[in-house]
């Protein structure tokens, strides 16, 4: 008797534990991202600058997305940026962090907002001094999305770059 009750607990612990890993995670409104390679003209960023590359995935407990992002010259591949978006519960919120080649991280809030999703963070600007910056994915289409990057002035923002991303 004592081991039905046991196994009767585990049964309603497990199914409970099944329902919620059921529900659709925080992250779903991102899962468009996944898949494929999505790559933006980069030959107007400088010599030999010929495209960027950035690959989303699920992690394998599919409980947050995995990023890389490669600039591609006409030299070499550079593996630049490698990071996660992840639910942060603490904060009640999604957020990103990501490390650089050189072991610099960079984290922050994002917000998504029917086609558009937002990141706030301090990064180093074009001039490499610390800033407040916000870059803004606007989805175009299932395989097209605008990628926008902005610094804080003041009480605005001032718009620094922009790319439209194609998924391959």
């Amino acid at each position: 008797m004592k081991h039905l009750k046991t196994c009767i607990v585990m049964a309603a612990l497990l199914g409970g534990s099944a329902a919620m890993q059921a529900a659709p995670p925080p992250m779903s409104a991102m899962a468009w991202l996944i898949g494929g390679v999505w790559t933006a003209d980069a030959t107007k960023l400088g010599p030999g600058m010929q495209r960027i590359e950035t690959r989303y995935q699920w992690s394998d407990n599919g409980s947050y997305i995995r990023f890389t992002t490669h600039f591609v010259t006409d030299k070499a591949e550079l593996k630049t940026y490698d990071g996660n978006f992840f639910w942060d519960p603490a904060k009640n919120e999604i957020a990103m962090w990501y490390m650089d080649t050189k072991s610099a991280i960079v984290q922050g809030p994002v917000s998504v907002e029917g086609d558009r999703m937002r990141m706030l963070f301090r990064a180093p600007d074009f001039e490499g001094k610390v800033a407040d910056m916000r870059v803004d994915v606007t989805r175009k289409t299932g395989d097209l999305y605008h990628w926008a990057l902005a610094e804080k002035q003041g009480d605005g923002w001032k718009d620094l770059a922009g790319l439209d991303y194609q998924r391959k």
